[in-house]
């Protein structure tokens, strides 16, 4: 019955928001469910037991809160859309907003802006 498999928890570490979960055969740890040992509830007991930071967790409750992702460190964007006929157009830059004092004509940062009069004329800019 699925509702007596767990998985183990290294609750040692992470890797980026995700859990690291044993591998079968001890054979190191991993984030992906797809790789990870699927144990009884005695034999996770047992695990826990003689490691208080590896933590059993229900295999239906961890499947309930899976989600699809994509590792960006194992994808190429030039390797995937060689010979496809897809071509990348260089993104526009952003357009920043530029703020020049009322009084002196003078460019402003934010906090000269919203802190005060201007350094150089006394205009009070603040919005």
């Amino acid at each position: 019955m699925t509702t007596d498999l767990y998985y183990l928890q290294d609750s040692r570490s992470h890797v980026g928001n995700d859990m690291l979960w044993w591998c079968p055969n001890g054979a190191g740890y991993t984030t992906d469910l797809r790789k990870a040992a699927v144990y009884t509830r005695e034999e996770a007991q047992a695990k826990h037991d003689s490691r208080a930071t590896d933590i059993p967790w229900p295999k239906a409750y961890i499947d309930g809160k899976t989600r699809p992702a994509v590792d960006m460190q194992y994808v190429r964007r030039a390797e995937a859309l060689a010979n496809t006929g897809i071509v990348l157009k260089k993104p526009e830059p952003i357009w920043r907003e530029v703020i020049n004092c009322q009084g002196c004509g003078r460019f402003m940062n934010e906090r000269v802006r919203y802190s005060g009069p201007c350094d150089h004329c006394g205009t009070d800019n603040r919005p």
